[in-house]
């Protein structure tokens, strides 16, 4: 009884402890794997390695890629590590090597100086230290005039010096003329050299004189074109107008000529723009005050006497001077509203914004 009822139950305990049967079809599946693979290792002739386990279930592309990572893991791991001494001892030689003697800054200019393509800074010429000037006009020029008579002494030295050579010597080339010159210089009397002076002084005393009377000429035909132009004479100075150069050679006339030429010019566009209307002809004869209301009444209905009206009208509420710069006004312009202006200002302000075509008229103060 006892051997029977073992049996039924070691029976019953095997079936109910039993994997499923997908379980042991997936195991021998791999088993069966497992064996080809190592019969395919075999005929290859590669033992199986350890490491086979790893790549256990792979296809062979993926079996490849973990291949080729393991091969890099082990490339870039250190082959061989130093010691704790290896490492002092590395460091003991490198302090050993830093014990020569430390490159001075002068050193290291020079070698960064030869690499750049330049000369040493230690074998430059040092800079000449040039005191400042401290000498006055006057002093200035009495030292050159000292210096230039102490060169003219030496030279003269000279000449006297080479004297008989230049006598003696029959095969001389041109170059001894320069010599007989000096001879010469040196041989003449004191009162021939006095005489030579003075008639130098005279002729540089003449050009200085032509040179400033033809300026004075010139700043005179200035100062009257800008009278006539209504401008103060005293403000016209020679550097108003372009003078010509002393190195071009030209006579007084043909300079003359030339400013009158352009002071002609400029007088007759100003008149053409009505800027020439004189600030001082306040007074007129009676014959011409009524010619002008003639003229006035037949031209009534142009549109010059129309705005003319009209400022006649505001002429009591505006003030008599220049919009501008607070002088007294000399001109209203009928194209500007009407405005005052001076003979300065309107010139300045209607050239630069080229309102050169507006109408103009000469304005009173009103006695009231």
């Amino acid at each position: 009884m006892e051997g029977r009822c073992y049996g039924q139950e070691s029976q019953n305990s095997s079936a109910k402890w039993s994997p499923p049967e997908n379980y042991k079809k997936r195991v021998a599946a791999f088993e069966a794997k497992q064996k080809k693979l190592q019969g395919q290792q075999k005929a290859d002739g590669k033992p199986f390695s350890q490491d086979g386990s790893r790549y256990r279930g792979l296809s062979k592309e993926d079996r490849a890629i973990a291949e080729r990572l393991e091969k890099l893991r082990e490339e870039r791991k250190p082959k061989s590590i130093p010691s704790q001494a290896e490492i002092e001892a590395r460091l003991a030689a490198l302090k050993e090597d830093y014990h020569g003697p430390v490159p001075s800054t002068q050193e290291m200019e020079d070698r960064l100086a030869v690499l750049q393509g330049r000369d040493p800074p230690s074998q430059a010429p040092r800079p000449i230290h040039q005191p400042p000037d401290t000498r006055g006009l006057l002093q200035q020029t009495d030292d050159l005039l000292t210096q230039l008579a102490e060169e003219v002494s030496i030279d003269e030295h000279y000449c006297s010096g080479v004297q008989p050579r230049a006598v003696s010597g029959q095969n001389l080339n041109d170059l001894s003329r320069e010599s007989e010159d000096c001879v010469s210089h040196a041989n003449l009397d004191p009162k021939q050299l006095e005489e030579e002076k003075n008639k130098l002084l005279a002729e540089a005393a003449a050009e200085l004189r032509e040179e400033n009377t033809r300026q004075e000429k010139i700043l005179q035909v200035a100062k009257r074109l800008a009278v006539l132009r209504g401008q103060d004479p005293e403000k016209v100075t020679l550097e108003t107008y372009k003078l010509p150069d002393s190195d071009e050679e030209l006579d007084e006339e043909e300079a003359i000529q030339r400013v009158l030429k352009q002071l002609t010019e400029e007088a007759a566009l100003d008149e053409a723009s009505g800027f020439n209307i004189l600030p001082d002809q306040t007074t007129q004869s009676g014959f011409s005050q009524q010619n002008l209301h003639k003229k006035t009444k037949q031209e009534s209905q142009t549109p010059t006497a129309i705005a003319l009206a009209d400022s006649d009208d505001s002429e009591e509420h505006e003030l008599p001077w220049c919009c501008i710069c607070n002088e007294d006004a000399t001109l209203r312009c009928h194209g500007c509203s009407g405005d005052l202006y001076c003979q300065r200002c309107f010139r300045e302000g209607h050239t630069e914004f080229d309102m050169e075509d507006h109408h103009t008229s000469r304005y009173r103060l009103s006695c009231k």
